[in-house]
């Protein structure tokens, strides 16, 4: 298995660009940003380093892009681009603390600390994470590290196994319905079914040039309605 890198080693998520407008439509300098700095987070930062943030040739550690959204009065998110990927990153992006995070899905810090960086959370701490930190099924899944697990269970599904899959996606994905986690395996298992009875086992040459098939998952988030991945 391979060894996981430390969350706190990864560098977090930052966009330049994003940056340099939030300031600029401040009416803020980078000397401004750095005074503001030092004096309300005692972090001695530079006017040369603001800079460097802002044209990409240095970039923020995790303290020093939360003090920089605060001066700047946007959420650290903003200055990420969208770029969150790990579980770390959307807690960021909300400027929420682990020990916030830990209270609303009911665990001590300590715990919750250890599940960021490896997600084994039960369904119900799986949908309290969801809520806390504001990520849609796509979003949640991938960052709790499930993309794999939920590929597979959706591949036993199309194998025409789909009522075993239910429960099993919805301890992955429980801020989706029993309802519609239902309706889309049942709806793919259907799919690969009339697929396989028009094309037989396998397809004819002039099927090459068809439209390719959605990958599961892709028809997965499909089916129960979600357009934004």
């Amino acid at each position: 298995m391979p060894r996981r890198t430390p969350a706190s080693s990864v560098p977090v998520p930052f966009e330049p660009a994003a940056a340099r407008a939030v300031r600029s439509s401040l009416g803020l300098s980078p000397a401004m940003v750095a005074r503001s700095l030092a004096e309300q987070y005692a972090m001695p930062v530079p006017p040369a380093l603001v800079i460097a943030w802002e044209t990409g040739g240095a970039h923020p550690t995790e303290r020093e892009l939360i003090a920089l959204a605060r001066v700047l009065w946007c959420l650290p998110g903003q200055l990420m681009g969208g770029r969150a990927e790990s579980l770390r990153d959307h807690r960021l992006a909300l400027d929420l603390p682990q020990e916030e995070v830990a209270r609303r899905i009911r665990v001590t810090p300590r715990e919750y600390a250890k599940l960021e960086v490896r997600w084994t959370g039960d369904r119900t701490q799986t949908r309290d994470l969801a809520t806390a930190l504001r990520l849609s099924p796509p979003v949640l899944v991938r960052a709790c590290g499930r993309e794999e697990d939920l590929e597979e269970l959706l591949r036993r599904a199309v194998d025409g196994r789909w009522q075993a899959q239910v429960r099993p996606v919805r301890d992955l994905v429980p801020t989706l319905s029993e309802e519609w986690v239902t309706h889309a395996l049942q709806a793919l298992a259907a799919e690969k079914a009339t697929s396989s009875a028009l094309w037989g086992a396998s397809a004819p040459a002039t099927a090459a040039t068809e439209e390719p098939e959605a990958e599961p998952l892709e028809r997965f988030w499909a089916l129960v309605g979600v357009t934004h991945l």
